[in-house]
Order: structure tokens, then C-alpha cells, then sequence
């Protein structure tokens, strides 16, 4: 379960970083066109090219500045990104709605990378709303795309920028009309939309989940949590010969054997789960742990110096707890066995010799339990 919500919160971040990337190109994107428009390019009304791309320009600053100060990693971003990018849409339907009216699904379709539906609920119901809220604010205040409809028919010319001018093209008293003919089938729309891509979401979710599953399972131990071998090799073979440095331990824990056959295999269970849990104090995303089966462990250290990895060790090593129970008929404890190289390095070579100094110390140490005896 722990992997599974490391692996969700890694993609969390992909998908910040995407969204980053997305807004400040939606950004870009935006005022370019509202430069065009003011060099003549375009024919909107100037007033309302200002005002929507003024209120969606700021709503996308906001995440792209969150993002850098939180270094992306913000737990809140996914929903203020969210928000902010409804704001922007909803404003550019309202107040240029004739060119942004398919606008209101882009949050939708960007809530869909997060493999999070309370992510989809929110875009979905601040849309939903803002779809109404666009058709009745873009009827007063903004470039409704009725009151193009009716002008590019007729031939209706406005004197003014004023809004009242624009306003006056359409009976005000037609409310009733405007919510059945165009708030209420663009709802519509809008909620099939989102439905089908909520749908597309779950059953990619589930995928996901099961891939993951399959994954972790084929490349984890089922007893310590620790990547298994087959995980091992395959860095071994393709992430490891990249390295600059590598610093090999292997670990052999003593006296097992003497657990199983006297205490039963479960105990034998329990101490191999304690020397996983021991070295879990050090595994991170540059110290690789694996088992590599029966009572054989392995630290893999990506490009630490030979120092560092070993002053690593030396403190881990004082801080090591008893692995098997106090009433147990044998003391198990790790032998431990090193190896170093820096590029380039034989990585069979190192690992030998790792091999062979952790069985000359597990000798030593046998040896100088029966001199105690």
C-alpha cells in the first residue's frame, strides 16, 4: 500500500508539472491573441477582449506561481489549479463566450490526469454552474453569442463600445428564452460530456490500480516488502552500469536456519521481516534495499563516495536493533559485506567481491561465537 501511494504521488507531481506547463502556454497563447485583437487582427469588441483575458490571464498566473514557490509539490495544487483554470474559462465565455463557448470542458479534460475524482467533482460542478453563469453574464455584459447571431444576420451595427448599446440588441425580456435555449442545452451537453469522461476516468483508474498491482507483485517480496531479485538484476543490468559511483553491501543473517528448525518457520518469518524493517531505515530513492531470497539482503548506494556510504553504514550499524527474540536459542545478527567502484567499474567484479567479503565475515563471526562457547 505504502509503494502504491508513492507511485500516486509521483504521478501526482508529473501532472502538476503538466498542468505548470499547460497554464503558462494557455497564458502565452492568451495574450497573444489579445494583442492581435488590439492590433486590429481580430474584430472583438476591444472592452470585453480586455476584461475576459484581463480576469483569465491573472487566474493562470496564480498556479504557475504557486508552483515555483512550493516547488511543486503542494498537496493543495491539483484543486487551486482547478479553480483557477475554471475562472478562466468561465470569464472567457462570458465576456468573449461566441469564440470560448467549448471552453467549459478543458477543466474537465485537465481533471482527468490526476486519478483523483474529487479533482473531477470539483471541475465538474464550478463548470456546470459556470455554464449557466456565462450564458446569463455574456448576455449583458459580454460578446453573447446571440447578439452576434442576430447582428451578422440583420446587419445590426452598435455606435458605441458602451454596454448598453450592446445590450439594446436583444429584448431584455426574454430571460426565460435565453436560459431554455442556450444555458439549459449547453448544461446538458457539458454533463454528458463530463459523464463519459468521468466514466473514461474510472475504468483508467482501475487499470492503473491493477497494472500497479501486477508490478509491485512481480518485482517486490512478498515477506519483507523489500524488492525482490528479480528487481535486482534487472537495475543491476540496465540503471546501474550508468552510475558514476556504486557501493555494494551485501547482508547475510546469522543463525537462521538454527530459528527455523528449533523455533518453527513463522519465528524464522519474524526475524527476516525485522532485518527488512532494519534496513528500511536507510532505504531511500539513492539506497536500494532487495532480498535477494533465503536470508540474503542487499544495499545498493547510487553514487555516494566511499566515505559517505560507509559513515552512512558505521551509524547504521550502531543502531541496530536484535533481529530475532530474546528467548531464542541463537542470537541472529547481519554479516556484512562491501564492495566500491567509480566509473568505470565491472559491476559482476564488485559484486563478487561484496559476495566474497560478506562470507569471510560470516565466518569470523561463527568463529568467534564458538570460541565464546
Amino acid at each position: 500500500m505504502e509503494e502504491m501511494e508513492k507511485l500516486q504521488y509521483e504521478d501526482e507531481l508529473k501532472a502538476n508539472r503538466f498542468s505548470t506547463i499547460f497554464v503558462s502556454v494557455m497564458c502565452s497563447i492568451c495574450l497573444l491573441i489579445w494583442l492581435a485583437n488590439e492590433m486590429g487582427i481580430f474584430v472583438v469588441n476591444g472592452f470585453y477582449m480586455r476584461v475576459g483575458m484581463a480576469i483569465g490571464c491573472t487566474s493562470l498566473l496564480i498556479p504557475i506561481l504557486v508552483y515555483f514557490a512550493a516547488g511543486g509539490k503542494n498537496k493543495w495544487f491539483k484543486y487551486m489549479f482547478i479553480i483557477c483554470m475554471s475562472i478562466t474559462c468561465i470569464a472567457m465565455q462570458s465576456f468573449l463566450t461566441f469564440h470560448a463557448v467549448m471552453l467549459c470542458v478543458l477543466p474537465i479534460l485537465l481533471a482527468v490526469q490526476y486519478a483523483d475524482m474529487r479533482v473531477y467533482k470539483l471541475a465538474f460542478w464550478i463548470n456546470l454552474f459556470g455554464v449557466l453563469v456565462s450564458v446569463i453574464l455574456g448576455y449583458y455584459v459580454g460578446c453573447w453569442d446571440g447578439n452576434m447571431i442576430y447582428a451578422t444576420t440583420y446587419g445590426i451595427t452598435v455606435k458605441n463600445d458602451f454596454i448598453r448599446d450592446r445590450i439594446a440588441i436583444m429584448n431584455q425580456e426574454y430571460m426565460i428564452q435565453l436560459l431554455l435555449y442556450f444555458a439549459v442545452p449547453r448544461m446538458i451537453i457539458f454533463s454528458v460530456i463530463s459523464m463519459s469522461t468521468s466514466y473514461i476516468l474510472k475504468t483508467a483508474n482501475l487499470q492503473y490500480v491493477r497494472q500497479n498491482l501486477i508490478r509491485m507483485q512481480a518485482e517486490s517480496d512478498g515477506l519483507t516488502g523489500l524488492a525482490n531479485r528479480a528487481k535486482y538484476f534487472q537495475r543491476v543490468s540496465e540503471e546501474y552500469t550508468k552510475l558514476n559511483s556504486i557501493y555494494i553491501v551485501y547482508l547475510d543473517v546469522n543463525y537462521l536456519k538454527v530459528i527455523n528448525d528449533t523455533c518453527g518457520h513463522e519465528t524464522g518469518d519474524r526475524v527476516l521481516k525485522r532485518a527488512a524493517e532494519e534496513m528500511n531505515r536507510i532505504v531511500n530513492k539513492n539506497i536500494h534495499g532487495y532480498r535477494l531470497g533465503g536470508d540474503e539482503f542487499a544495499l545498493i548506494f547510487c553514487n555516494y563516495s566511499e566515505r559517505d556510504a560507509k559513515i552512512i553504514m558505521e551509524q547504521w550499524e550502531k543502531g541496530l536493533k536484535p533481529l530475532s527474540d530474546a528467548d531464542a536459542p541463537a542470537e541472529c545478527s547481519f554479516a556484512i559485506g562491501c564492495s566500491y567502484g567509480e566509473r568505470p567499474f565491472d559491476i559482476p567484479e564488485l559484486l563478487k567481491r561484496a559476495d566474497d567479503n560478506m562470507y569471510a565475515r560470516k565466518k569470523e563471526m561463527k568463529k568467534s561465537m564458538k570460541n565464546r562457547i
